[in-house]
């Protein structure tokens, strides 16, 4: 394989941000996973799939539209260090858009409609609505948390991804507001009228602090009314609530842009621990008596 080659490779693996992608697969069939009506069909499948398509194109328009803050906030980032050529990213975007929604197609009208609406959504997102106040943040939020309805769709079940909807919107609308004081330098110089450029980093962070407290009671009431196990509980305590208590804590105390990349990209990982949580607990898992 030529360097050039290798190159490139690299780049669009860059470009999709695999854990993103895996993350959409995940949350479709952990939906899916949670149904009293759950089986591995192939609707299933081509929907996760499917998700994972569409989530890939739209990070890589998100680099394409993100190239000249890019340059300021994430030189390292492919089409801003020069690595991918913008039409080339264009390119691949339309492959995995269309072959995300080519899949979708094949799971029936109502997936391919919540399929094409996120693809939609978050492309007006990259396109008009990031440089927005909350505007952006709120659709990011939305597309992440339709997701599970989608994947509750996929075995019939949409009832089941309302929770982890809840949830996943909570979290990523605090997050995104996190990733945009990050970027608040480049936003600037680009007169990019997010919530922190607008109203500062103090705001911000009471906002992220209400949202963040917010979904900490919400994490609580599936097992409040029986609807997840103890385990879930246990496990949403220590491996999601805390991590949400200490982010909100150290915002106030580190908020430079090194440690709000690094809180981000927690929050990432805990998306995961997340996940966990509502599976074991959801498919009455006993971990703990």
């Amino acid at each position: 394989m030529s360097k050039k080659l290798s190159s490139t490779l690299k780049g669009f693996w860059q470009l999709i941000r695999p854990l993103n992608v895996f993350i959409a697969i995940l949350s479709v069939w952990v939906a899916a996973y949670m149904s009293a009506s759950y089986s591995l069909s192939i609707t299933l499948i081509l929907a996760a799939i499917a998700a994972g398509f569409i989530a890939a194109g739209a990070n890589v328009i998100n680099d394409i539209y993100d190239v000249d803050i890019d340059r300021i906030n994430k030189p390292h980032r492919p089409i801003a260090s020069d690595n991918i050529h913008i039409k080339t990213a264009w390119k691949l975007s339309y492959v995995l858009y269309g072959i995300g929604l080519v899949i979708s197609a094949y799971c029936g009208w109502a997936l391919f409609s919540i399929a094409f609406m996120n693809a939609a959504l978050l492309f007006l997102y990259s396109y008009k609505l990031k440089g927005t106040i909350l505007w952006g943040n709120l659709v990011v939020s939305f597309t992440s948390a339709v997701t599970f309805i989608y994947g509750g769709l996929a075995v019939n079940d949409a009832a089941v991804g309302l929770f982890p909807a809840l949830f996943a919107f909570c979290f990523h609308l605090g997050r995104e507001i996190i990733k945009d004081m990050q970027d608040i330098k480049g936003d600037l110089r680009y007169e990019a009228i997010t919530f922190p450029v607008k109203y500062g980093l103090t705001k911000s962070i009471f906002l992220v602090n209400i949202i963040f407290s917010i979904l900490l009671i919400l994490t609580l009431l599936p097992y409040i009314y029986n609807i997840y196990n103890k385990s879930y509980l246990i496990l949403v305590l220590l491996g999601v609530d805390t991590v949400l208590v200490l982010v909100s804590v150290l915002l106030w105390y580190r908020n430079d842009h090194s440690m709000l990349g690094k809180l981000s990209h927690l929050l990432k990982l805990d998306m995961l621990v997340g996940i966990l949580s509502i599976l074991i607990g959801a498919r009455h898992v006993v971990l703990f008596d």
